[in-house]
C-alpha cells in the first residue's frame, strides 16, 4: 500500500504538481465563483431595484397627470355651473325688466284713457303735454242745423283706390287692417315721445313735412296732435265717448270701431299752441286754422269735415281734421266745394 502511494506522489512531482498546491487552487477557484455569484446577486439586485424606481416614477406620473386631468374637469364644470347661474340671474333680470315695462305701459294707458279734454291737460314749459295719446274732442255745444243723412249699413271699403279709399259711416276698413308704410313724419307735435298716433302712411307724411315747413316760413306754428289709430284703439275711444256724452252726440264726432279714417294711415288731426294744442272747432278761426284751410291743398290735404257739410258727411266741423287724398283731387275737391264722397261719387 505505502508503495502505490508513493508511485502517486511521484508522479505527481514528476508532472510537477504539489498536492497542497493543487488544494489552494481549488479553494481560490471556489472563492471566485463565489464572488462571481455575488456580484451576479448584486447586478440582478440593482437591475431590480432600477426597474422598480422606474414603474413608481411612471405610476407618480400617472397619478400627476390624472389629477391635473381630475382638476382640469372641475374647473370647467364650476364654469359651466356659473354660466347656467349667470343665464339663470340674466334671464331673472330680464323677465322682471319686462313685468316692469308691462306694468308702466298699462299705468300709462290707463292714466291716458281718463283724460277728457286736452286743453285741460297740464302743459311742459315747451308747451308740450307728457302724453297726448289721442285727445277727445270737446262734446259739441249743439248739434249743426243740419240733419245728417246717414247710411249706416256696412259695407267694406275699396282699399284699392289707395289714397281715395272712403272710409265713413257706411264704408269700414278690417278691424285689424294696418298700413304696411307707416312712418312719423318730421314734423313738431303737441306732445314728447312716439306713440301709435304719432305715425302716417310715407306718401302723406312726406307732404306733411312741406304743408308744416311753409307753415313755419309764413310764421304760422302747427302741431301734430294724431295720426294712425288701430282698429282696437277706436273701439276703446268710441266706447269712452258714448259713455261720456250718450251715443247720439258721440256719433257727431266719432267713429264706430273700423269706420274710422284714422285707421287709414292717411290723416293727421293738426292743432296749434294759439288753442292750447286742443281739437276744437275754436281753431277754424284762428290765424293757424285759416292758413291751413287756404293752403292744404297744395299739398295734397283737404279739411274733410269742413263747416257747413255735416249733413254731407255725417260729422260736425272739425277743422283739425286733414286727410291726404293727393295734390290734384285736393285741389279740385277745395275748388269745387265738394266732399271726399263727392268727388268719388259714393255715399256716406
Amino acid at each position: 500500500m505505502k508503495k502505490i502511494v508513493a508511485v502517486s506522489t511521484l508522479a505527481l512531482l514528476l508532472a510537477g504538481c504539489n498536492p497542497g498546491d493543487q488544494e489552494a487552487e481549488k479553494d481560490t477557484k471556489s472563492e471566485e465563483q463565489a464572488n462571481q455569484n455575488a456580484d451576479e446577486k448584486v447586478a440582478q439586485d440593482n437591475e431590480k431595484s432600477d426597474a422598480e424606481v422606474a414603474k413608481e416614477k411612471e405610476a407618480a406620473e400617472a397619478k400627476k397627470e390624472a389629477e391635473a386631468k381630475a382638476e382640469a374637469e372641475k374647473k370647467v364644470e364650476e364654469q359651466a355651473t356659473a354660466d347656467q347661474q349667470a343665464a339663470e340671474d340674466k334671464a331673472a333680470a330680464d323677465k322682471k325688466a319686462a313685468e316692469e315695462k308691462t306694468a308702466e305701459d298699462k299705468t300709462d294707458e290707463s292714466a291716458t284713457e281718463e283724460k277728457t279734454d286736452e286743453t285741460t291737460e297740464e302743459k311742459k314749459d315747451d308747451g308740450k303735454t307728457d302724453s297726448a295719446q289721442d285727445p277727445e274732442p270737446a262734446k259739441p255745444s249743439k248739434p249743426e242745423s243740419e240733419t245728417p243723412d246717414v247710411d249706416k249699413s256696412d259695407t267694406k271699403a275699396d282699399l284699392s283706390l289707395g289714397q281715395l279709399v272712403v272710409v265713413n259711416k257706411k264704408y269700414s276698413l278690417p278691424i285689424d287692417y294696418k298700413p304696411s308704410d307707416l312712418v312719423v313724419p318730421d314734423v313738431s307735435f303737441s306732445y314728447s315721445g312716439v306713440l301709435e298716433q304719432s305715425y302716417m302712411r310715407a306718401p302723406a307724411a312726406k307732404q306733411m313735412e312741406k304743408m308744416f315747413a311753409a307753415a313755419k316760413a309764413d310764421g304760422v306754428t302747427l302741431n301734430a296732435v294724431s295720426g294712425f289709430r288701430s282698429g282696437a284703439r277706436q273701439t276703446v275711444l268710441y266706447n269712452n265717448y258714448v259713455a261720456r256724452d250718450g251715443k247720439e252726440a258721440a256719433d257727431q264726432y266719432s267713429a264706430r270701431p273700423g269706420h274710422s279714417e284714422h285707421q287709414t294711415g292717411l290723416v293727421f288731426d293738426i292743432s296749434a299752441p294759439s288753442v292750447g294744442n286742443g281739437l276744437t272747432a275754436a281753431l277754424g278761426d284762428t290765424k293757424e286754422g285759416k292758413w291751413i284751410a287756404d293752403n292744404a291743398a297744395k299739398y295734397g290735404f283737404i279739411v274733410r269735415y269742413d263747416r257747413g257739410f255735416q249733413s254731407r258727411t255725417g260729422y260736425t266741423y272739425e277743422p283739425w281734421h286733414i286727410r291726404y287724398v293727393g295734390v290734384g283731387p285736393a285741389t279740385q275737391i277745395k275748388n269745387n266745394g265738394q266732399t271726399l264722397e263727392e268727388y268719388m261719387k259714393v255715399g256716406h
